[in-house]
């Protein structure tokens, strides 16, 4: 009488099946992590949204309003149409250094960490004396007495209350908001350019707070900026690599130099030409603070290997029944399964109170000790019991070391998989699949 035990091919067949429909439990826990880091990134910007975002810096410039000769022609239709658009010169500085230091902290909001950090954003150059033949040829005046400094700052909520800003050597009073139609919200200042024919150098401190990342603008013909930092795990970003850095385990300090030819736009433009914030921003460079490989970003990673992990330990399964001679049934591995599924939501739950490596510890132990209980008591063997908790503890120590290794992950996890592959080719290299059973149907 055929039995399902004795067909080697249907039990097989029932394993894959197994394995392949645990490929939903595995999406819905992938579900699960990509709540939680929905949910953390959420609880980050409401803590940025207070204290004050990712900062991006452009400034200063030096912005001239002027009014053109206005031609009236006739349109296609014969209604009067005027020609010429008053608008503002803007100057960038001959050369622009820039220097921070930034102090950073972890806050938290509800079991979530953000990354915050402060710091005095310090500015010195200077720029040329506007001319004339600076502006169009069909301008009609100069407003000189309504020129403006402006320094462009994303977040205005991270400015700090203690700016100081000299020019030409005298102090002066910055006041909250762009003031100008092309760029993004800050500070300005107004000058009167006709009192004085002085160089315009400027030396300007404001205190600025922000969260997880900061860039700058290079607007000067010469550009040097220097961003330090007690955070250990920078990311730099942005249109240019730093061309000096250091990182240790006390902090990071990056220098960028760049010249006007780096980016696409002018040292002299008008607001009539086209040029957007857009096109200033897509110039900027700078430094992200990261976190490096959070548990989130290691629990999407470890689930990457799920589908392995449960194929091997079907086949350690597997293999007990045929050197053991106790066959399993399709529910003893569907419990199997479950319980290493229960690991990846443990996990989960346990990094966000206690950090992923205590976490990790912890869930990989309890559902090792509770396969290798089950698995003693279902093959009736306590000896294979302790191998199966001891195979999943190799398991899980060889996942750990390998997100732990993130730039060998994937050396690591091939090499792996082929030692795990030829070690299996190598244990059933002389079994007999078609006579698997056969003794215990003559029997």
């Amino acid at each position: 009488m055929f039995k399902i035990q004795s067909s080697v091919n249907l039990r097989i067949f029932i394993l894959v099946l197994l394995l392949s429909g645990f490929l939903i439990p595995i999406q819905m826990v992938v579900s699960l992590v990509s709540e939680r880091q929905l949910r953390a990134a959420e609880a980050a910007e409401e803590v940025s949204s207070k204290w004050g975002s990712s900062q991006t810096v452009a400034g200063p410039f030096l912005a001239i309003p002027y009014k053109v000769h206005k031609e009236k022609v006739k349109g296609q239709n014969g209604e009067e149409v005027i020609l010429g658009d008053d608008g503002e010169m803007f100057f960038l500085p001959e050369e622009l250094n820039l220097e921070t230091n930034l102090k950073t902290e972890k806050r938290k909001r509800g079991i979530y960490e953000v990354i915050l950090y402060g710091g005095d954003l310090k500015m010195e150059g200077n720029f040329k004396q506007p001319l004339v033949s600076d502006f169009p040829e069909n301008t009609k005046s100069i407003l000189w007495n309504n020129a403006r400094l402006i320094v462009s700052v994303s977040d205005p909520k991270g400015i700090g209350s203690d700016v100081d800003f000299h020019l030409g050597g005298k102090k002066k009073i910055f006041q909250p908001g762009s003031s100008s139609l092309i760029l993004n919200s800050g500070l300005h200042s107004e000058i009167k350019l006709s009192e004085s024919n002085t160089p315009l150098t400027f030396q300007i401190k404001i205190p600025i707070q922000g969260s997880n990342s900061i860039h700058f603008a290079p607007l000067g013909k010469r550009s040097k900026i220097q961003i330090s930092s007690d955070w250990k795990d920078p990311s730099f970003e942005g249109n240019l690599l730093p061309k000096e850095r250091k990182i240790s385990e006390t902090g990071f300090q990056a220098i960028w130099e760049s010249s006007y030819f780096s980016r696409d736009y002018p040292q002299i433009f008008s607001s009539n030409e086209g040029v957007s914030f857009d096109t200033i921003l897509s110039s900027c460079y700078g430094v992200r603070l990261i976190i490096r490989a959070d548990q989130y970003l290691k629990l999407e990673r470890s689930l990457k290997y799920a589908i392995l992990f449960l194929g091997a330990s079907f086949t350690l399964f597997f293999l007990l029944e045929i050197f053991g001679g106790k066959i399993l049934h399709p529910f003893q591995y569907l419990m199997i399964g479950f319980a290493m599924m229960v690991f990846y939501i443990l996990n989960l739950s346990l990094s966000e109170h206690v950090g992923f490596t205590f976490s990790y510890i912890a869930a990989s132990f309890a559902v090792s000790c509770l396969i290798g209980y089950y698995a003693g008591a279902v093959l009736q063997n306590t000896k294979r019991g302790l191998v199966a908790g001891g195979y999943y503890l190799g398991l899980y120590a060889f996942l750990y070391v390998v997100l732990a290794s993130e730039d060998n992950s994937l050396l690591l996890g091939s090499v792996a998989v082929f030692l795990f592959l030829a070690l299996l080719m190598h244990l059933t290299r002389k079994i007999d699949w078609y006579s698997f059973g056969s003794k215990k149907e003559t029997e």
